[in-house]
């Protein structure tokens, strides 16, 4: 054995000696400890556990309005009710909201629902502790429609950006189209657009004069190797064609370029954000003839709208004229379209795509097939010259009755104008200076705006906006991320938003719930994160009248959980009054939501006796 050797047997025995001698102390400090511990229970008189429940079995009645007497099961309450006093040791509550304790035994307990409240989780509070019992539905004029069962699965895999309401409903009819990022099913990843009615639900592609289409929309994501970036296709909205009467055009926007199967079946062709599509969504075509490098010629199908933006520059909004144009706004720079007279084909028919870049910034106007009008919104010294729109971010824009626009976002100029996050274009696009000094502007983001049109109670038409944003003053007044304008940009006066706790407004839009009868009942439809309202606990949803009252039985369903994206006045599966909801929600009054849901509106007043 070499001296290396023997210096290492003589270090594993050293090693071994020390580990044997810490072994040795430490079972002498583990008797020690014993010796010392503590004997007794050290939770040992503590408050133990009250024998008192609030049962999950159904009350009776198992649903009611205010000032109704309900009685619900429970244990264990008889020594803390004092019935010669008239007094109770515990609260109780429905939706946050307390209740007058009615009267109380060891197995029952009698409240009466409060005259301002909405359903939700009930529970009872003794001594700081919580005690949860069944949820409570609050009886009123507003209720889910449970025989329009979309609301169970609605879309796959996407949420719901519009509903739109078909061009040929009656009184008698309710159809919509949804548009939005979702698939048709789960096993194929096309779709973005569907069709509904208020008795089925979901109408199959193909199955129908309005909706003739196969596939709508690749879904998923998609590479722009301009910038080197994925992209996600939606369809965000989509407007009626004005200018047809009998049988008006869809105008489709958002964020694609690919729709039923041209793009791929074209090869070099792509949609641009943007579609002027047949009245049963399908595409107008036409036939051209394409040379392929030898000089063959072929004669090609091709879509006869060829214009819009840049794929990472979606549409946020588009609308129609009465002349026949179309109004495209977004955070766009350029107008892209497909130049058919220089484009050249493979022998497979697959086009070789030429194209024209326009500048062209936040508002351009085209023709029916997409060509840009370079007679707006262009510098006078030169018409391939933009007005320069923006210096931030559009987010949202709408159209009034008189073709003119308004815009919001987070801007601080337009045109080179300062603006406060708002502005107003008239018809040629310019901007409406007596507009702006009347509105002012908000000092944060506006995020949504929505318009809409009524007749007030003297049968004169109104046309009121309405913006949600992340502002707390509008024209220098309080506001808190809500305001309701007329056209000329003033204040609604009789509207007062009351206060907001626990959250925010993330929708607001006016909706005639009467929109069958003959007079109407316009209320504004809201959602977002807040937990009450005027004091009173409305979780997330509310229906306000003009005067920003949240009538109690309009106000009756429980949590919302997400964001509506549109509200529409719809008729129900048993066809009398109805509001269609959509948007991105997951939960609503207790139930599961798959971004869609059909209310039923009782409009008949003083229901439940309510005040």
């Amino acid at each position: 054995m070499n001296k290396i050797d023997c210096y290492n047997s003589w270090l594993c025995k050293a090693a071994s000696m020390v580990c044997l001698a810490v072994c040795v102390l430490a079972l002498a400090g583990c008797n020690e400890d014993e010796a010392n511990s503590i004997k007794e229970d050290p939770y040992a008189g503590g408050r133990a556990p009250l024998a008192v429940k609030l049962l999950s079995e159904k009350p009776s009645p198992e649903s009611a309005g205010p000032r109704e007497k309900v009685i619900f099961k429970a244990s264990g309450l008889a020594e803390y009710c004092h019935p010669e006093e008239g007094t109770f040791d515990f609260d109780f509550y429905i939706s946050d909201e307390k209740c007058k304790i009615e009267s109380a035994t060891d197995s029952t307990l009698t409240i009466v629902v409060p005259e301002a409240v909405s359903s939700g989780t009930t529970y009872l509070v003794l001594e700081n502790q919580i005690f949860y019992g069944p949820y409570f539905s609050i009886l009123g004029s507003v209720s889910i429609d449970e025989g329009f069962e979309y609301y169970k699965t609605g879309p796959y895999n996407g949420l719901i950006y519009s509903c739109v309401p078909w061009c040929g409903n009656t009184e008698l009819t309710s159809e919509f189209y949804l548009c939005g990022d979702f698939r048709q099913e789960k096993t194929k990843p096309y779709g973005g657009i569907a069709m509904i009615n208020n008795e089925k639900g979901l109408i199959k592609y193909g199955t129908a004069d309005k909706i003739k289409i196969g596939r709508g929309i690749a879904t998923g994501s998609f590479y722009d190797e301009n910038t080197d970036e994925f992209y996600y296709p939606e369809v965000d909205g989509m407007n009626y064609w004005k200018a047809d009467k009998e049988s008006p055009r869809a105008l489709i926007y958002g964020a694609f370029r690919e729709y039923e199967t041209y793009s791929a079946s074209l090869g070099g062709f792509e949609f641009k954000n943007i579609l002027l599509a047949n009245n049963d969504l399908t595409i107008k075509t036409e036939t051209k003839k394409f040379s392929d490098y030898t000089g063959k010629t072929y004669d090609i199908s091709v879509p006869a709208f060829v214009g819009g933006t840049m794929m990472s520059e979606k549409i946020i909004r588009a609308f129609s004229t009465s002349d026949g144009k179309i109004i495209a706004i977004g955070n766009f720079t350029v107008h892209r379209m497909t130049d058919y007279d220089n484009t050249t084909c493979d022998a497979n028919k697959r086009l070789l795509a030429a194209e024209i870049l326009t500048p062209a910034r936040s508002v351009m106007r085209m023709d029916e097939i997409g060509q840009l009008d370079k007679t707006y919104r262009r510098s006078l010294q030169n018409e391939e010259e933009s007005l320069p729109g923006t210096t931030g971010e559009i987010k949202d824009a709408c159209m009034l009755s008189d073709e003119s626009l308004i815009i919001v976002g987070a801007f601080t100029s337009f045109d080179g104008k300062p603006v406060w996050n708002i502005v107003k274009l008239d018809k040629n696009g310019q901007v409406d200076d007596a507009f702006q000094s009347v509105v002012g502007g908000a000092n944060g983001d506006i995020n949504r705006i929505t318009c809409t049109s009524f007749k007030d109670e003297n049968g004169m038409e109104q046309e009121r906006i309405v913006l949600v944003g992340s502002f707390t003053t509008f024209n220098g007044q309080p506001a808190q991320g809500m305001v309701i304008l007329d056209a000329e940009g003033n204040p609604d006066p009789g509207f007062v938003l009351k206060e907001l706790e626990g959250g925010i407004l993330n929708f607001a839009k006016i909706v005639d719930l009467n929109a069958n009868g003959e007079t109407a009942m316009p209320h504004v439809v809201i959602s977002g994160t807040f937990t009450k309202y005027d004091g009173i606990t409305r979780q997330g949803f509310l229906i306000l009248d003009m005067k920003g009252d949240a009538i109690q039985r309009f106000n009756v369903p429980g949590r919302f959980y997400g964001q509506l994206y549109d509200a529409q006045y719809s008729l129900t599966s048993d066809n009398v009054n109805g509001l269609l909801l959509t948007g991105d929600f997951s939960s609503f009054d207790g139930k599961r939501m798959n971004n869609i849901v059909m209310l039923k509106v009782d409009l008949a007043e003083n229901t439940n006796n309510e005040p």
